[in-house]
């Protein structure tokens, strides 16, 4: 494994000082790499960090960096049912220096509507909601 391999897989380790180690070093990096030109529409704003349940494993630092690596113009945190990842999402995104904004995901069951589904494919009775533009954890 090379350096830069080892430095992202730190980025979504569980220790936090960990992560924050792996992102100084590799915003150190980024300082002399050329990142892939921004393109003006590609973006993601419907990321889940491992504080989601059903997440892939990235921290919050991870999915910043992923972001910057890509090239995307911006990223959104939509963790499901928290807003844990927040303070770390914006560092990341202030380090990296790149534009983010976080909010979180919730998922809702109506008993009116069990035999219908809703806004989530084959979970009759689920709709999901969601809310941005959270700019700190608490």
């Amino acid at each position: 494994m090379n350096d830069l391999t080892a430095l992202e897989k730190d980025l979504n380790h569980f220790d936090l000082a960990t992560r924050r180690r792996a992102l100084t070093a590799l915003a150190a990096r980024a300082k002399t790499t050329v990142f892939p030109k921004r393109p003006v529409m590609a973006f993601n704003l419907h990321c889940h960090s491992f504080y989601s349940y059903n997440a892939e494993g990235l921290s919050p630092y991870g999915i910043v960096w992923m972001a910057k690596r890509m090239g995307l113009a911006t990223a959104g945190l939509v963790d499901f049912d928290v807003l844990d990842g927040v303070d770390e999402f914006f560092e990341a995104a202030e380090i990296l220096e790149l534009p983010v904004v976080a909010g979180f995901e919730t998922r809702c069951f109506l008993p009116e509507f069990a035999t219908r589904e809703l806004n989530s494919p084959g979970e009759p009775g689920v709709t999901y909601h969601m809310g941005t533009g959270f700019v700190q954890s608490t």
